[in-house]
């Protein structure tokens, strides 16, 4: 068996089982800004599982399943931890993309279901991304990468920012937050995936918007969630800076 192969598959598997506890946690923090996280069940209102049972539990005491189906967050996260995992190889950092792909999960679901990227996911993210690449960065050497991913998180940050900013942007500093933490793993590649991580969202974005004004489900004013097109963008622009050198050397 080509040593590849283990790799995906392990880096399917470990991204799918911890996905399947995103949908307890998603409900949880899906609720609006500046509220506390749920703390009762949205169909009954009982008071949820208390401690860290209550994050990862599937059902409620009434019957009530939490969110998404975590079948549904588990196939996601699976298939992008093996995408990553064929993209990047045993590489030191692999595990680092893996864990930011379940947190993509995560917040794509949360996004989704309340148009929020909660500081409580992000900013923690933030602050442990220099620390844990640096770890990468002093095992492997790799420094150059770990400067050129402050660089691109401080310069997506800040053009996002501005987009925010701008009169009908469209977009929140939530996004501009999730865009700079998505420059890190992509600056820690180089800049091409910085740039196709910026272009690949808008490219994402557009047939999805088309499909739902084709089917009348928004309306040309309604405000979508643009985190999970921000974050699959990212996602792609992974094997495209991998694997384009070998499919243009062919």
């Amino acid at each position: 068996m080509p040593w590849w192969v283990g790799t995906v598959v392990a880096a399917t598997i470990g991204c799918g089982v911890a996905a399947a506890f995103v949908p307890a946690v998603a409900y949880r923090l899906a609720v609006p800004y500046g509220q506390p996280a749920r703390q009762g069940c949205a169909e009954c209102g009982a008071p949820l599982t208390p401690g860290v049972r209550g994050w990862v539990t599937t059902r409620y005491r009434c019957g009530h399943r939490p969110g998404v189906s975590r079948w549904l967050t588990a196939s996601i996260a699976g298939s992008a931890g093996g995408l990553l995992g064929a993209a990047l190889g045993a590489v030191p950092v692999l595990p680092l993309f893996l864990a930011l792909a379940v947190l993509g999960v995560l917040l794509g679901v949360v996004d989704v279901a309340c148009r929020r990227l909660p500081d409580q996911l992000v900013l923690p993210a933030l602050a442990v991304t220099p620390v844990l690449l640096g770890a990468v960065a002093l095992r492997s050497g790799a420094w150059d990468d770990w400067w050129r991913g402050l660089l691109a998180c401080l310069v997506v940050g800040l053009v996002l920012t501005g987009m925010v900013l701008l009169p009908g942007g469209g977009l929140g500093f939530g996004d501009a937050k999730v865009g700079a933490l998505l420059g890190w793993y992509l600056g820690w590649l180089g800049w091409e995936a910085v740039v196709l991580g910026a272009v690949l969202p808008w490219l994402v974005n557009a047939p999805v918007l088309l499909v739902l004004l084709a089917t009348r489900r928004v309306g040309w004013r309604t405000a979508l969630p643009f985190g999970p097109s921000l974050l699959a963008g990212a996602l792609l622009a992974v094997p495209v800076v991998t694997w384009w050198p070998t499919v243009t050397a062919t």
